[in-house]
């Protein structure tokens, strides 16, 4: 799978996440924010902000395949995510759920020795959904 796919695969993962408040599939997600930042950090994530009919290709396969559902029952917006208001920072109980969810990773060893201060990982990620949202905002 190419990066760009990679990141848009794991960034509408991360924003349903976010949306939610819960992730399908237990423990172990926080990986998705340290590669998604691992990919902005190769420049995969500027080039995936760029590919529009790659971002709407995983929207719409998601929207079919992974259809997911709000705490209210509404259908999430997949598309939402590839145009300009994708999400990637967590805020409240599900910010802390995801931090208990990191440091086990980095106690575990997970995520090598790069793994940075929780943090700091989540400045980074709300930075990077800045850049692609104002990229998508941009293609319109």
């Amino acid at each position: 799978m190419r990066p760009e796919r990679t990141f848009w695969e794991k960034a509408t993962a991360i924003h349903v996440f976010c949306a939610q408040g819960s992730f399908r599939g237990g423990d172990r997600y926080a990986r998705h924010w340290h590669d998604v930042r691992r990919l902005d950090a190769a420049g995969f994530a500027d080039s995936a902000a760029r590919d529009r009919a790659l971002a709407f290709a995983v929207a719409e396969h998601k929207s079919i395949f992974f259809a997911e559902s709000m705490p209210d029952g509404a259908p999430v917006d997949y598309r939402a995510a590839v145009t300009g208001a994708l999400d990637l920072a967590p805020s409240g109980d599900t910010r802390k759920t995801l931090a208990e969810d990191y440091q086990r990773m980095v106690e575990d060893g997970l995520l090598l020795d790069d793994a940075e201060p929780f943090d700091v990982l989540l400045q980074r990620c709300q930075a990077l959904a800045l850049k692609v949202n104002a990229a998508a905002l941009g293609a319109a």
